[in-house]
């Protein structure tokens, strides 16, 4: 009988399991991912690309072109996770980029995309008909057009280096020395949550539900790791949900304005409650036979374990 893709994904990293290497291996991510964004910032400043200000500037009072460029630089900073996951994983594990991705196929990044797309779909008709449309913003759809192809690739490697750390090395490090989904399910999900939390700010309602939000989606990517034995699905639904959440419909006031539609942060939380439960219903989905995706495997007690 042949291994299940995610055992054989999780064997990658059990030659360098040890919870000290794992820690230190996150830390140096998260130090290496900053000090790129932090060169980043300078370098846009420095070239002109981007005023000093406009750093701290609320982006609704940007022009589209400002807005764009600003959106941009910030989704740049995402390739330190890249850098960082490279280095860490020589460094410190031994190995590449590609044992933890796993194989990446067109089929299942589609299908991640496919789900996702879904997802955005039933919550946005849930808010329609619940009298909490989106609204129209003043980006003009010819500008809009001109900037997308662009801000989907930065999307697409912001997006996919996110899960390059918090649904690939995180996890597969915790679940080659730990085998309970707790462990190497939960933690980097709540880990991703609290990522997406404003910190500068206080912790207010819309706070927590951003952060209940983000843990649930990491916890549905993550269920499709554990499916497939790669990131790719993972990966596609990120990407989706993120042109989704970022270019078409954003909450207003998060973020660079670049999307055509945006929630007032009132008819965000008024939609909050049902967007959780879709969310929920959605892990139950890709948790459940009928989703387009192997069948997933619980973790095997064995013999071999990494040395503490």
């Amino acid at each position: 009988m042949n291994e299940h893709p995610f055992h054989r994904w999780v064997a990658a990293a059990e030659p360098k399991a040890e919870a000290w290497r794992t820690a230190l291996g996150f830390v140096l991510i998260v130090v290496l991912w900053l000090a790129w964004t932090v060169a980043l910032a300078l370098m846009a400043v420095g070239g002109g690309v981007v005023a000093p200000e406009q750093l701290f500037e609320d982006a609704r009072f940007m022009l589209f072109g400002e807005a764009a460029v600003l959106a941009g630089v910030a989704l740049m900073a995402a390739w330190g996770f890249w850098i960082g996951g490279w280095i860490v994983l020589k460094l410190l594990h031994g190995r590449g980029l590609a044992s933890v991705t796993g194989a990446i196929t067109l089929k299942q990044f589609g299908i991640g995309a496919g789900v996702a797309v879904g997802y955005l779909g039933v919550t946005l008709g849930y808010a329609v008909a619940s009298g909490h449309a989106p609204v129209r913003t003043d980006v003009d759809v010819g500008q809009w057009v001109m900037a997308l192809l662009p801000l989907i690739g930065l999307i697409l490697v912001q997006a996919t280096g996110e899960e390059l750390v918090f649904r690939g090395y995180l996890p597969q490090q915790l679940a080659a020395r730990w085998r309970h989904p707790l462990v190497w399910g939960l933690l980097p999900a709540v880990a991703f949550g609290l990522a997406h939390v404003s910190w500068g700010e206080p912790l207010d309602t819309t706070r927590i539900y951003y952060f209940a939000g983000a843990t649930m989606l990491g916890l549905v990517m993550m269920a499709m790791v554990w499916r497939t034995g790669s990131l790719a699905a993972a990966m596609g639904f990120h990407v989706a949900n993120n042109i989704g959440a970022l270019l078409v419909i954003d909450t207003t006031g998060a973020g660079a304005r670049v999307s055509l539609f945006a929630w007032t942060p009132d008819q965000a939380m008024a939609n909050a409650s049902t967007d959780l439960l879709v969310m929920g219903l959605l892990l139950a989905f890709v948790l459940s036979p009928f989703a387009p995706l192997p069948k997933g495997q619980a973790l095997r007690r064995k013999d071999t374990r990494a040395a503490p």
